[in-house]
């Protein structure tokens, strides 16, 4: 072979080689870049720590939001009236805010250390997702801004808050407990949402400040816009200081009647938070917070950032309102008859800055603070926030859906309307740690002894005149210094005069509502505090009296089967002082009854009941009630309960029901067997009517009425818990 073919052999050997080795190499990144792209598809999936959550949402949830500037395209309305609101004396500046927050995150911190790793929150995937439709909308009106909240702050603080409640760690730090633990869902802080196209930053910035607000009310003179042919700054000043203690004094009205310390108005791109001292409600505090700045802040000075995040700034917030007092119903009461109501109608305000001014304001700087926590930990730690805050509404209990479990988050069927305050969050306040109670959380939070309920045949013998219950949990009380006596030693009558003393002395002692309303009431335990006797008060709004009235003669009439197939009713009493139940809602008048029980399709107690057994007594519940002459007109599951103490079948809310002339049968069943019921009657002065609501009708059209309204329960699957 010759040296030309050797070469040219070798130059293909080589050029083989060299193919192979570009072929594995290629295989090498192939694999490489696939490995890669595993790991951001990971990445991009997986669930996020806390730190990257807070991180993300920053990132992808606030930076994207932007302001409608096309004055056409926005909401023309100006800020809701302050007309008629209760209003502070005095704004003030929230001097020790950043260093309560910084505490908060700080505690937060040293309880979530072991934690820190743990990925249990929204993948990236979802907040970019959730970001890009953010970017595509400009905030144009409330209901914009409120929509976006929901979105972007409100449920991301939420979702973290429901984590933190699975710590044992934060949960023991905080005042944050599950829905399983059974605590009461209360009103944290109150959240308002103003346009940021009208309450601008720049009008925040001038006119959050010291001030007494009443010099704000009764100035009357408006500088001039113009002082030779220049802007008049004083002109814009007179505006800003309007229009921020106008947002303010609505905002403060709503924190008074709902009894809470805290709040905060946002306008998407600028946060007051806001708090009223239970030793002087006449004083709001107010904290101005622009998160986008104090981020930029954190970064130009080279400290970690997250904490001053919206989301952070917002959790930790929450997190001091859960864990803070509520004012009591005489603290509420006390300042409503102390403070002055804004009278004067401002809804021009607006409308009278002209269009130069609000677009060409005078230089108004933001200065943000820079700090950092200090702990083990480098996360920057944000703020909480509950989905408890609490809107007014001028329907205070819906018409219809009582099927929902209104202590669930997300319960409410209908949006807030703008300008008001957002509903409650989804947080429970849990046991109080030493520090909450020496600041005197004992001074303002209801007194209330944990009585379990009485018993059926107690309650049976205190409305008949019969005998004590002797396993009834209360008896001891029941009988006081006669030990061994058997007598109850008031009569019913006594009971409801007693009852209406106690709640005109204290509102709070012995009384505290059970998270549960309806139509036309909200449920209460109540405690006669001298006899023990412990009671189902169902309490309504001076709207709906007469629902409740009615209510009450249809126990009348249903007083054979009471303790049966329907709660007892031992009367109704109107309060002397009404009951703040939620803001703009003053129960003014209760029923009393017996507790009925749980929720057929909710109640763990039924599940051993043989579902043909079950079937057959919620059948002769609705006809014990159709012999006694009633047509209940709402039998939904909701209103069918299982009673665990009597093993029977309740049917509850008598508010639609329709009383049959002349069609009174004496039912069946006594509640015990050797025990001969007594006549009662009722007070009627407490009723406030006779029985007066009977529905004349054929006797044909009545047996059609009541076969229709069995078929249409068992239809609907009430017979046996099951909602079809």
């Amino acid at each position: 072979m010759s040296l030309r073919e050797l070469q040219e052999q070798l130059r293909l050997a080589i050029e083989s080689a060299d193919r192979e080795r570009q072929r594995a190499n290629d295989a090498i990144m192939e694999r490489n870049m696939a490995d890669r792209r595993a790991e951001e598809y990971m990445q991009y999936t997986r669930k996020t720590t806390l730190t990257e959550y807070l991180d993300y949402c920053h990132i992808h949830l606030f930076q994207p939001i932007s302001v409608q500037t096309d004055k056409s395209l926005t909401t023309q309305g100006d800020i809701t009236s302050p007309k008629g609101k209760l209003r502070p004396n005095r704004l003030r500046p929230w001097k020790d805010f950043l260093a309560n927050q910084k505490n908060t995150q700080e505690r937060l911190q040293s309880a979530y250390i072991d934690h820190d790793n743990q990925r249990a929150l929204e993948n990236l995937a979802f907040i970019e997702g959730l970001g890009k439709r953010v970017a595509s909308r400009k905030l144009a009106s409330e209901r914009d801004l409120a929509h976006l909240q929901r979105e972007t702050i409100e449920t991301p603080v939420a979702s973290i808050i429901d984590h933190l409640q699975t710590v044992d760690s934060v949960q023991g730090e905080f005042n944050i407990a599950t829905q399983e633990q059974g605590t009461l869902r209360k009103l944290a802080f109150v959240v308002e949402y103003k346009a940021p196209h009208k309450l601008t930053p720049a009008s925040l910035r001038l006119g959050l400040r010291e001030m007494d607000v009443k010099s704000i009310v009764d100035r009357d003179s408006v500088p001039p816009a113009k002082i030779e042919g220049v802007n008049n700054p004083e002109h814009f000043q007179y505006h800003a200081d309007r229009l921020v203690a106008s947002a303010i004094t609505q905002t403060f009205s709503y924190m008074i009647h709902g009894g809470t310390q805290y709040a905060y108005i946002t306008t998407g791109e600028a946060f007051v938070f806001l708090h009223v001292r239970l030793d002087d409600p006449s004083t709001i505090y107010y904290h101005l917070a622009e998160p986008g700045n104090d981020v930029i802040a954190q970064k130009a000075a080279g400290k970690e950032y997250v904490h001053r995040t919206a989301v952070s700034q917002v959790l930790a917030f929450s997190l001091l309102a859960l864990e803070s007092p509520s004012g009591n119903q005489r603290w509420r009461e006390n300042a409503v008859n102390m403070l002055d109501t804004w009278e004067v109608d401002y809804e021009a305000i607006l409308r009278s800055m002209s269009d130069s001014v609000r677009t060409t304001p005078p230089t108004s700087d933001y200065h943000p603070n820079t700090y950092t926590p200090i702990g083990r930990l480098t996360m920057r730690l944000r703020t909480r926030k509950p989905r408890d805050t609490c809107h007014p509404s001028s329907v205070p209990f819906d018409d219809d859906d009582n099927d929902k479990d209104r202590d669930s988050p997300g319960s409410s069927d209908h949006e807030p309307p703008p300008d008001t305050p957002s509903r409650p969050v989804n947080c429970k306040r849990y046991n109080r740690n030493a520090e909450v109670r020496s600041r005197g959380a004992n001074t303002f939070e209801p007194r209330t002894q944990s009585r379990p309920f009485c018993t059926q045949l107690c309650l049976y013998g205190l409305a008949r005149r019969g005998p004590l219950d002797p396993v009834c949990p209360n008896v001891l009380e029941h009988r006081g210094t006669k030990h061994n006596s058997n007598e109850h030693r008031i009569n019913c009558q006594t009971f409801l005069t007693l009852l209406h003393q106690q709640l005109r002395q204290d509102r709070d002692r012995d009384c505290r509502p059970l998270g549960i309303q309806g139509a036309r009431g909200a449920l209460f335990k109540v405690t006669l505090t001298s006899y023990g006797y412990t009671v189902v008060a169902k309490g309504t709004v001076a709207a709906f009296v007469q629902d409740l009235q009615h209510e009450s003669r249809v126990y009348r009439r249903l007083r054979p089967v009471q303790g049966v197939c329907v709660p007892i009713c031992l009367g109704s009493i109107d309060l002397v002082h009404p009951y703040y139940y939620e803001i703009g809602v003053l129960i003014v008048h209760m029923m009393i009854l017996s507790w009925a029980g749980e929720r057929l399709d909710k109640s763990e107690a039924v599940k051993d009941v043989d579902q043909k057994v079950l079937s057959t007594m919620v059948t002769q519940s609705i006809e014990r009630i159709h012999h006694a002459g009633i047509l209940h007109a709402d039998l939904r599951i909701a209103n069918i309960l299982w009673n665990a103490e009597i093993r029977r079948v309740i049917l509850i809310d008598f508010e639609r029901a329709e009383l049959m002339k002349g069609s009174e049968r004496q039912a069946l069943a006594p509640i015990s067997s050797n025990q001969k019921r007594k006549r009662f009657s009722l007070d009627e002065q407490a009723l406030g009517k006779k029985d007066n609501g009977d529905v004349t009708v054929s006797e044909s059209q009545m047996k059609l009425r009541f076969m229709n309204e069995l078929f249409m329960a068992q239809k609907r699957g009430c017979s046996t818990g099951r909602i079809r």
